[in-house]
């Protein structure tokens, strides 16, 4: 049962994790774009928007609806509210699987058709509504690793969210280091709203202290294993999952592997890069991120392979 279901475990974390990262670079990011008294609240914003992959809302939609458009635009796919209703139509597809309390969890997570914005009206990001999804979604991970144990489930919920993960924070760091390639690098600032948005401000002063300036955050975040959601601690993750479900299960993962490792290179060369080529090479890392993806899909559509 569980091996047929597979893609909908899969995408179930995918859109959580998508959901869940655009919640906190917003969040992050969100008073960098409204620095207007030194000038460079838009460049903050285009960014935000290179980084989230997401394309420009209504010129005339004002700073509500800016953020509305990152969190509850219907018509935006990639916005929070799209992520978690794709979110739920997975769930909902493996309502027989999913621990009883995972599934109210995601139940609990805003279905309501949002309002519109006032397109003059300045905002703060919104903590209120947006908290109850951040534990939410943390929750039903916790909950999910511990009802599912270690089986094929539990694999493609951490697959999925590496993989979303990894294509996230590679599309955040283009955006930051692509500015600074062709000009005037991107503040601190943004540096910090970065860490914050996809690792951990505490674990990366704990080895660099407070210093965000240059290249050490953008390479912090590709290579080192000792910040959470790292780029390298999230291929970790996701070919250790890969490397279980190839042995375990139905499904013929092997060309999975082999763009998995394939990544691993591209990742390791991008450590020895020298500053004024780092930008071209990161284009290198959503490619990769795709193409593992893609080998992920082509197994899930073709069960075959090791008997599971």
């Amino acid at each position: 049962m569980i091996f047929r279901k597979a893609a909908y475990f899969y995408w179930l974390s995918r859109y959580l994790t998508r959901a869940l990262d655009t919640i906190r670079l917003v969040e992050a990011y969100w008073p960098l774009c409204w620095d207007r008294e030194n000038g460079r609240g838009e460049d903050a914003l285009i960014r935000l928007r290179q980084a989230l992959r997401m394309s420009l809302p209504s010129p005339n939609s004002g700073t509500a609806g800016q953020l509305f458009w990152f969190l509850d635009a219907e018509e935006n796919p990639l916005s929070v509210r799209s992520s978690l209703g794709a979110a739920r139509f997975n769930a909902r597809l493996l309502r027989e699987e999913l621990p009883e309390e995972a599934w109210e969890l995601l139940s609990e997570l805003p279905a309501d058709p949002p309002g519109s914005p006032d397109p003059d009206l300045p905002v703060a990001f919104p903590r209120t509504p947006s908290l109850p999804w951040v534990r939410g979604i943390a929750a039903f991970y916790e909950i999910a690793r511990t009802a599912l144990a270690q089986g094929a489930a539990s694999d493609f919920l951490a697959l999925g969210q590496a993989i979303e993960g990894m294509g996230n924070l590679a599309a955040a760091l283009h955006a930051l280091v692509q500015d600074a390639s062709a000009g005037e690098a991107p503040p601190p600032e943004e540096q910090a709203a970065v860490l914050r948005g996809f690792c951990s401000l505490h674990a990366y002063r704990s080895m660099h202290g407070p210093f965000y300036e240059g290249e050490s955050v953008c390479r912090s975040l590709l290579g080192s294993r000792r910040l959470p959601r790292s780029f390298a601690a999230l291929l970790h993750a996701a070919a250790s999952a890969l490397e279980r479900l190839e042995k375990q299960s139905v499904y013929a993962l092997s060309p999975a592997c082999d763009a998995a490792f394939a990544l691993g290179a591209v990742l390791a060369s991008l450590e020895k890069t020298p500053k004024e080529r780092l930008s071209s090479l990161l284009v290198e890392l959503p490619i990769g991120c795709n193409r593992l993806h893609q080998r992920v899909e082509q197994a899930l559509g073709q069960p075959g392979g090791n008997a599971g």
